[in-house]
C-alpha cells in the first residue's frame, strides 16, 4: 500500500504548526504568565511543552519520508499520543484547568482526528493487539 501525498503535506505542517508555537512558548515563557495573574504558571512547565513541540514537530517531518510499514507505526504513535492528550487536558480543565488550555484541547483533538483517519485508512490498527500480545510475552522473534 502506498503512503497518501495529502498525509505526508498534513505531516509537514504539523511540524510548522508545533515549531509555531513552540518558539514563542519557549522564548517567551517569562512573559505568558503576566497575562494570566489569576491561575500560575510555572515556567519550567511551559518549557517542558515547548520541548515536547519540538521534539513531536520534528518526528512528523522525519515521518513525511517514511514507508508505508514505518508510517503505519508512526500513526499508531500519533494517535495513542494525540488521543491521550487531549484527554488529559480535558480532566484538567473540567477540574478548574487554566483557560489557556482550550485551544491545546481544541488542536489536539483536531489532530487527533487527523491522524486516526489516516491510522484507519491505512490499517495501522489491523494488528495492535497482536503486536501487544507479543510485548507482554516477551516474543519478540
Amino acid at each position: 500500500m502506498k503512503v497518501p501525498t495529502m498525509l505526508r503535506k498534513w505531516l509537514v505542517f504539523h511540524f510548522y504548526f508545533d515549531y509555531a508555537v513552540a518558539i514563542p512558548i519557549f522564548i517567551g515563557a517569562e512573559q505568558i504568565p503576566v497575562f494570566f495573574p489569576e491561575y500560575p504558571l510555572d515556567t519550567v512547565a511551559l518549557r517542558i511543552v515547548a520541548a515536547a513541540l519540538f521534539g513531536i514537530g520534528y518526528s512528523s517531518l522525519q515521518a513525511s519520508e517514511l514507508d508505508y510499514p514505518s508510517m503505519v507505526k508512526k500513526l499508531r504513535w500519533a494517535v495513542i499520543w494525540s488521543g491521550t492528550a487531549w484527554l488529559g487536558i480535558l480532566i484538567s480543565l473540567l477540574n478548574g484547568g487554566h483557560p489557556l488550555n482550550w485551544p491545546f484541547f481544541i488542536v489536539f483533538i483536531l489532530f487527533n482526528a487527523l491522524w486516526s483517519y489516516y491510522a484507519y485508512k491505512l490499517g495501522s490498527f489491523n494488528n495492535f493487539f497482536g503486536s501487544v500480545k507479543k510485548l507482554l510475552l516477551f516474543d519478540f522473534d
